[in-house]
This record gives C-alpha cells, structure tokens and sequence, in this order.
C-alpha cells in the first residue's frame, strides 16, 4: 500500500514538473526571438526545439527568427532542391565531413556548400567564382588551388574542400564567432572587419542591418539549409533517386593524355558520369600523370586490363581506332586554304598538317588530304563544290587591285587558288576569283 501511495506522488510530481519546464520553455523561447514577433503556436515549438537540438550539437549559434523563417519558406516552395540535395550530399559530405574533421571545424559547415553551389563542382558565379565552394582566383590561389590550360582544381572537390577548411580556420582566428566567419566568408574578411570598426557591433543580427543585401541574406540561408537537410522528413521530403544510390568509386593514376569520349568508350561509362566525377579537368582533356575518380567496378576494370587500356589510348592517338569520329578523303578544290577546310569540318589546321605530313600550307587543285571529322558531321552537306569565276588580267592590274575589288578576298587566297609562284600578272591571262 505504501509502494502504491508512494508511486502516485512521484508521479504526481513528474506531470507537474513537465507541465512548469513546457511553460517555462515556451516563455524563454519567446525572450529568446529578437527582431520579430512570431506566432505562438504548435509550428513555432517545433521549429523551437528543432534550432534547439541544432545549437546543442554544433559550436555555431543557430537563431530561429524572422529572417530564418523567410528563408525556410523560400525554400520550402520549391522542395525539389532540398530533395536532389539529400542525393548528391550521399556522395560529397562523406568528403567535406573527413576534411571538416581533420580541421577541428563544426560539421554544419557542410552545409554551407549548398547555399553556395547547390553541390554543382562545376558551378561559376557572374563574379568569376568557380567550385562547390566558389573561390575567386586569387583567393583560390591564395590557398593553393592551381588553374592550368587542362585543370581548375577549384573544381576539384577534395582540394577545394581543403581550402575551405583553412580559409575556415583562417576566418575564426580572426573574427572568433561563427556567424560573422560565415558573413565574412560571403562578403570578405576586409568589408566585415570595416563594417565591424564603423558600426561598434560585433554580433552578427546587430551588425546585419548595416551589411550589404546578399550578405543580409547569406547566414539566414545558411541555418535554413541546416535545419532543412537536418529536419526535411518532418516537411515530407525524400531524396531523390540518382546514380549516388549505389554508388562506390574509387581513384586511379593514369601516365597517358586521353580524352573523356575515349576512356568513356574504353571504360563503358557514360560520359557525363566521367565529367562528373571529375569536374576539375578543363575541355575534356586528362593530361599525363594525374589521378582520376571511377565507378568502382571500372576501377577494376582498368586494374585488370592496364595494358590494354593503354595499348587502346595509343592506337586512338594513332588513328589506328576511331572513337566518335570518321576517316574521310577531301579533294582540294579551286578557292581551297587550309583554314577554310578547317572550319569546314571543325578541326585544326595543325591537325590537317599532322594528318597529312605537310610541311607548308601550300595546297594544289585536285590534290587529297585525309581528314579525321565528328560523326556528327554532316559530309553531303560540307563536301559542296566551292564556287569562282574567270577574271581576265588588265593591263596594269596587280593582285593587291584585283583583291581590293572583291570582299574577303586576299592577295594569299588568288595565289593558292591559282597555283601562282609569283606575283607577276600577264594582261589578258585568265585567273580564278574565289566567291565566298
């Protein structure tokens, strides 16, 4: 009978001691919210235990306010974002979280790339600024990410990653509050710290309103992210469904220069996925000696049949395999030059050289050349006979005055069309005036 009675004040205690910390906590909440007046409402506690849940697990100070729910909404109405985020992030958070680590930063960092790229690598800015985490060249340079004619590691995700990670901790040991890093980052560490020295504020929602529009909105984006990409179940979304899924990559180390169509074809991959996983190669273009992301049962693949793969790259430098491309013969024909054929068949005129072993550009009517062109072009329409007509020589006429008479023509052109060594007309002697 004791135990009983016993029971019934213990427990009589607990509903009163939850029904004091509710209020209390409601009430707090209430103090808590600064700039706004919000709703006092079952969405308003979820939302409050939600930031409060995010702020005991993270060194950074997560604030529900006026300007955080705007940016919630905003996102809320198109919940497609949210939902390819939560897919793509299955691939690049495992890499920002082991870097976030080894840096001893708060991991909701991760979530700042989405505010900044959306989680597209190849994304630029009108600014300039390239990457999933959009570096402006010096800065990018600053921290060690080289530009070359073949790669931008600001593309690179694990480089960039990096980066970011010591500009972070580079931020911190300047401003000490993580909200005014995340303004700095956005605005720069100089027009903060300006900003900051005119203004006597310190804090981020004082210093707000004098900060320039796209910062204003930079740090409400990001806790709306943090908590979205945290909490989207409770919004009832679901990931989307890509090739992250199942995905399981691996990198090699390749010693050979090979196009993406060809280890494409080589490989069995789409080339999309190729440029995908490697974002940071410029034009298409691996060059030699550099390391490459595959799926991982390409990655075996390339293991098990390293000297095919590279007995295929050369035969494919050699003409001897043609990938997306086809061997046809060209006929010069009156008013023919090298650049013309060029752009013709969209190649190079070095590589019309190349292909043909010509040590001049000097072409002869009726000669071959060997061109190696896209299947995509279309030979009926390229190979149509160019048209000329007959000039006869005048008396005191020179190739500089019959070239002015004619739009685009040149002095270079008449000769190459007429097998001329010379620049000696006769009076009366027929010539070919090409018509562009």
């Amino acid at each position: 009978m004791f135990k009983k009675v016993l029971f019934l004040i213990i427990f009589q205690f607990f509903i009163i001691q939850t029904y004091l910390y509710s209020s209390s906590y409601q009430a707090n909440f209430k103090d808590s919210i600064s700039e706004t007046s919000l709703p006092t409402n079952d969405s308003l506690l979820s939302f409050a235990y939600s930031f409060d849940v995010l702020n005991s697990n993270s060194e950074i100070n997560f604030i529900y306010n006026s300007h955080v729910k705007d940016a919630i909404d905003k996102y809320l109405a198109s919940p497609i974002l949210i939902s390819r985020m939560l897919s793509y992030s299955k691939f690049y958070f495992s890499i920002f979280e082991s870097q976030l680590d080894k840096y001893n930063l708060p991991f909701e960092l991760k979530y700042l790339a989405i505010v900044e790229s959306a989680l597209n690598p190849r994304a630029k800015s009108k600014s300039g600024a390239r990457g999933l985490w959009q570096f402006m060249y010096p800065t990018g340079k600053q921290y060690g990410l080289n530009v070359t004619s073949y790669i931008d590691d600001r593309l690179d995700p694990l480089k960039s990653t990096i980066a970011a990670c010591e500009y972070f901790t580079k931020l911190y040991d300047t401003f000490g509050d993580w909200n005014l890093v995340l303004a700095a980052y956005n605005a720069g560490p100089g027009y903060l710290q300006r900003k900051i020295y005119s203004t006597s504020q310190n804090d981020y929602w004082s210093l707000r309103p004098y900060l320039r529009k796209e910062t204003r909105g930079y740090v409400p984006k990001f806790m709306a992210i943090t908590y979205l990409m945290e909490n989207y179940s409770k919004h009832n979304i679901v990931p989307e469904s890509t090739i992250f899924d199942d995905l399981i990559s691996d990198t090699i180390y390749i010693s050979q220069q090979v196009n993406f169509n060809v280890l494409s074809d080589l490989l069995c991959i789409k080339e999309t996925d190729l440029i995908f996983l490697n974002p940071s190669f410029k034009n298409k273009i691996i060059p030699v000696n550099s390391y490459i992301v595959l799926p991982e049962f390409a990655a075996n693949d390339y293991y098990l049949n390293k000297k095919t793969f590279y007995n295929f790259i050369t035969s494919v430098d050699n003409k001897e395999i043609l990938v997306d491309e086809k061997r046809l013969t060209y006929r010069i024909e009156p008013g023919d030059y090298l650049g013309k054929i060029a752009r013709k068949f969209n190649v190079k005129v070095f590589q019309i050289k190349s292909w043909n072993k010509l040590k001049s550009s000097k072409l002869n009517i009726g000669d071959k050349l060997v061109l190696y062109v896209s299947d995509n072009i279309d030979i009926k329409k390229k190979s149509v006979s160019n048209k000329h007509f007959e000039y006869i020589v005048q008396k005191g006429d020179t190739l500089w005055d019959i070239a002015k008479k004619h739009k685009g023509l040149s002095v270079y052109k008449i000769k190459i069309v007429n097998n001329l060594k010379s620049d000696i007309l006769k009076p009366g002697a027929k010539i070919l005036i090409p018509i562009s």
